[in-house]
Parts: structure tokens; C-alpha cells; sequence
């Protein structure tokens, strides 16, 4: 990489980390990870999500439905409250923020390698393009 090449990177990462939606999703992410009760319900869901993979994985004879329809049942009121958390609604817009500015950063690079693309977004029907992002 040339020198001036990897200046502009350093320039781009110095303006990427003053951005403010990297300020934002970095403190939405410390109170996702800072809320005590959420990381529980989170942790939670995880092992349940765990026994009830480990559960269906027996052969039929052997699952306990009764089991499985009590972690499936927690598992979906546990998704509920993690949902409705405001922390992580927070961090999820601040997510989409970033992203956004992620998406433009790799659009304008792919652009400058591949000109041709510029104007053709991604529909996700391989037939409307002439190549693969």
C-alpha cells in the first residue's frame, strides 16, 4: 500500500471514530452491555435456546414434549421483554446509523474499483446485474 493510501485510511479512521453515529452506536452498545438485567434475560435466552436445540436434536422418541413446549414457551416471552428493552432498540438504531455510513464508505470504494457498478444497487436477483458486490 502506498503511502498516500494508507494516509487517506488513517484519515478516513480518524473521521469514522468523530463521527456521531460511531459515538452514538458505541454508547447505546455500553448500555446494552451495561444493563445487569438485560445481559441476564440475554444469557437467559441463550441457554434456554440451548436445551431446546439440544432437546430436538434426540430422536423423536426420546424428546420430551412437554419440555419443549415450556422452554419454547419462555424462549418466546423472553424475546418479548429483551425486544421491547429500550436499550436495545437504542442500540439497534444507532446500529442501522453506522451502518448506513458503513454501507456509503463501501459503495464509494467499490465504485472507484469498479466504475461500471456505480448507480446499480442490489436487488438480490443476480438476473438485474452484471456482477456480484
Amino acid at each position: 500500500m502506498t503511502e498516500s493510501l494508507q494516509n487517506a485510511v488513517e484519515q478516513l479512521k480518524k473521521a469514522l471514530s468523530e463521527s456521531e453515529e460511531l459515538k452514538k452506536y458505541n454508547a447505546a452498545k455500553e448500555a446494552y452491555n451495561g444493563d445487569k438485567k438485560l445481559m441476564s434475560l440475554v444469557n437467559e435466552y441463550n441457554l434456554q435456546a440451548a436445551i431446546l436445540e439440544q432437546e430436538g436434536r434426540k430422536p423423536e422418541n426420546e424428546k420430551d414434549a412437554e419440555l419443549i413446549q415450556s422452554i419454547s414457551q419462555r424462549l418466546r416471552a423472553l424475546y418479548d421483554e429483551i425486544d421491547d428493552n429500550p436499550r436495545l432498540l437504542e442500540m439497534r438504531k444507532a446500529e442501522d446509523e453506522l451502518s448506513l455510513v458503513i454501507n456509503s464508505i463501501n459503495l464509494a470504494v467499490q465504485y472507484t474499483v469498479a466504475p461500471e457498478s456505480a448507480g446499480q444497487e442490489c436487488t438480490h436477483d443476480c438476473s438485474t446485474c452484471g456482477g456480484c458486490h
